[in-house]
């Protein structure tokens, strides 16, 4: 597996591209705001043929460049049903930014259990709301990793605090979906740095917390 990040938006938001080097096919997750020339110089640079985008869900810094990214491409857009709304009208949810995030009509619906190819590798899409009702993550079981979004975050959780979020949901998400995942998992979150489900188990303070009281 090939992989490739890029950070970039207003909040830091962290867009990956995933490839197989066999077949030179990619997959997109995530297009923060600013994010969309540099994705389209990597994959011009290394030759890898985007199959398509997906979205981990439906919040404003994820989906910021993917209308562009998708026409420009001329790629499916993923994502799950219950956060496809959300991705018809992205600032509708945050009038208070003040500036406009193109929305868009996804083509392709995603539901938990459904697989993601590209080449030899197989992203599987759990749902794991909380973060938004339709928030999903993605494992490729063979390489071993984990691409969280919102949900886990390096000795963090998501927010629930946002329209559509609730705090039990996602901790429910988190410890009976992701923390039963092998512990050298690695997991690639939407904000800040990797960290694998081991270490969250063993040391992140809102799992324990939540594992002592439940």
């Amino acid at each position: 597996m090939v992989l490739h990040l890029i950070e970039s938006g207003p909040v830091d938001t962290i867009g990956y591209l995933v490839a197989d080097e066999t077949s030179r096919e990619a997959l997109i997750i995530d297009v923060p705001m600013g994010s969309r020339d540099p994705m389209m110089r990597w994959l011009e640079e290394k030759q890898f043929t985007p199959q398509g985008i997906v979205l981990t869900h439906g919040h404003f810094d994820h989906v910021g460049d993917v209308a562009a990214l998708a026409r420009d491409l001329n790629i499916p857009v993923h994502i799950h049903a219950l956060d496809a709304p959300m991705l018809e009208s992205p600032s509708s949810m945050f009038p208070e930014l003040g500036f406009h995030v193109e929305g868009m009509h996804t083509a392709s619906l995603l539901e938990a259990g459904d697989v993601l190819e590209c080449g030899r590798l197989r992203l599987r899409v759990i749902h794991a709301p909380g973060h938004t009702p339709g928030h999903v993550v993605l494992y490729e079981m063979r390489e071993g990793v984990l691409f969280s979004g919102d949900v886990l975050f390096h000795s963090s959780v998501g927010r629930a605090d946002l329209p559509g979020g609730d705090y039990d949901t996602l901790m429910q998400s988190i410890t009976q979906k992701l923390l039963t995942l092998p512990e050298d998992t690695v997991v690639y979150p939407g904000h800040g740095e990797r960290t694998t489900i081991g270490y969250e188990r063993a040391h992140n303070p809102f799992i324990l917390e939540y594992l002592d009281h439940y």
